[in-house]
């Protein structure tokens, strides 16, 4: 409850500094004439009276992926000086930006239909429907970046979080998600922005990560610096390379040993080991894969699998290390010392961890002089 009413202060203080006359948005304004913008346009039901601005590059010849820009906000203030200029610059850069109505109260029913609106009217409106992304700063994070997450939201290609948190507990592996960080923003904020990211590294999510080390928190009005500029370009970039549906073939692509690595991590083996066990059915030839397979198998205790699954592996050009150390831990635990002191021994000793030799799972044979004659040069 802290963390969100944090987020929420600092989408007042934002939306403040938004509506001021003298905002002065640290990016080049587009050249006249480049853009058209289409205001007051309805969505949703008519009993919802919603409504949304869109803008886009004047003359488009062909669907252009679209922005929404999630802002608590209705009527005017959908259209506040800090968002119209984003939405400005966004379709100077080949996007289409959609600043819509979004109500306190049923945000989420109205981003559903928002997003069934774009989808079926995207002719119309210049989109590409498979390459929508949604971009939310400050406060709006804590809202938006939960529904975007939801696992139901295939229509959502790409998301932009920046200088926010979110209550969230799963990411979802393809969803292409850029977070930029305001360095100079309040330690509390950064904190939980720290801890967010960590879980979506630690769940294995297809993050990229901006830290901006030297901005404000709404560095776009309070940052008249050269790496301000970079970061929005940055941004836009993504959206464009993030929604390519090359690029998200690609993301589906590697969800399933994603996912597998996501449960090694996160210390779920048994999970790896059957998720693994997949993958290996349909890529037998692959040794990397049979590798992190062997290691699953030994974080999951069955010790003699393991030992065997990565027998299998001698001679495919795997690291001496990376394949001689799991594969000695397993045989050793499974009772094997023999093994394990063969598998040691393929390892060059400069490559060979030196925390091995008082290793308690080694203890067994750690008197014998095999053993103890990997390690007599590093002393």
């Amino acid at each position: 409850m802290a963390r969100r009413a944090l987020a929420l202060t600092f989408a007042v203080v934002l939306a403040s500094i938004a509506s001021a006359q003298e905002l002065r948005f640290y990016y080049p304004a587009p050249p006249a004439g480049s853009i058209e913008a289409l205001m007051d346009r309805a969505y949703g039901t008519p009993a919802n009276e919603l409504r949304m601005d869109v803008f886009r590059p004047a003359n488009a010849a062909r669907p252009l992926p679209a922005l929404i820009f999630f802002n608590m906000a209705t009527g005017a203030q959908r259209a506040n000086p800090f968002y119209k200029t984003w939405a400005e610059i966004a379709a100077s850069k080949n996007l289409v930006a959609i600043l819509p109505d979004l109500r306190s109260e049923g945000f989420e029913q109205d981003f559903e239909a928002l997003v069934a609106h774009l989808t079926t009217n995207a002719a119309a409106l210049g989109i590409d429907r498979e390459r929508v992304a949604v971009y939310a700063g400050s406060g709006n994070v804590s809202r938006a970046l939960p529904i975007v997450q939801n696992p139901k939201q295939t229509a959502i290609k790409a998301a932009v979080m920046y200088y926010g948190a979110a209550p969230i507990t799963t990411f979802r592996r393809d969803l292409p998600l850029l977070v930029v960080r305001a360095g100079l923003d309040r330690p509390p904020l950064n904190r939980a922005l720290a801890d967010l990211v960590a879980l979506a590294i630690g769940q294995n999510a297809p993050l990229t990560f901006v830290n901006y080390s030297g901005g404000h928190h709404a560095f776009e009005i309070f940052n008249d610096e050269e790496a301000t500029r970079e970061v929005i370009d940055r941004t836009i970039d993504f959206v464009h390379r993030a929604t390519e549906p090359a690029y998200q073939a690609s993301i589906r692509r590697g969800v399933p040993e994603a996912t597998a690595a996501a449960h090694m991590t996160g210390g779920s083996f048994a999970d790896a080991v059957a998720a693994y066990a997949d993958l290996v059915k349909s890529r037998p030839d692959d040794p990397r894969l049979r590798l992190a397979y062997g290691e699953a198998l030994l974080g999951a205790s069955r010790f003699a699998d393991a030992c065997a699954e990565l027998a299998k592996l001698k001679g495919k050009g795997l690291g001496p290390r990376d394949l001689g150390v799991p594969a000695a831990r397993s045989c050793m635990q499974m009772g094997d010392g023999d093994a394990a002191l063969a598998w040691l021994a393929t390892i060059p000793q400069r490559f060979l961890p030196r925390d091995l030799e008082k290793d308690p799972i080694f203890a067994p044979i750690r008197t014998r002089p095999e053993f103890r004659a990997l390690f007599e040069e590093k002393r």
